[in-house]
């Protein structure tokens, strides 16, 4: 038996012209892609199995990563602090010098990310 390929991002789908049926391309976190020629009654089969997933995991999201659409950044009035705001949630509030580690922090991860090839999602 093969080895599991670990799937973590589509990165391609079409109908497939030869007949009924979708491919689907699969990478995971290597790189490596796979791609998938699914038939009509896979296509069916999956769909019921990958709903049945959905469901039970939309309980446990916790692995999922928030993109927030709006953030602001201000500082205290009356203290020293700066203050970090996502979405309409409660702000955080920092000390200048955990502010300015946080600042290196992110330009480090920034750079980092923008040297990254991820494979393209759909």
């Amino acid at each position: 038996m093969a080895d599991k390929f670990c799937a973590e991002i589509v990165t391609r789908s079409e109908i497939d012209s030869s007949g009924p049926g979708l491919e689907i391309a699969l990478s995971d976190l290597a790189g490596r892609c796979e791609t998938l020629r699914l038939g009509a009654d896979a296509i069916t089969a999956l769909k019921e199995i990958l709903s049945e997933f959905s469901a039970s995991s939309a309980a446990s999201s916790q692995h999922l990563t928030k993109i927030p659409n709006r953030y602001a950044v201000g500082h205290g009035r009356y203290e020293p602090f700066v203050l970090l705001r996502f979405e309409d949630d409660a702000a955080y509030g920092l000390s200048p010098v955990q502010a300015a580690n946080l600042a290196e922090a992110l330009l480090d991860e920034a750079e980092a990310a923008s040297m990254v090839q991820y494979a393209m999602r759909q």
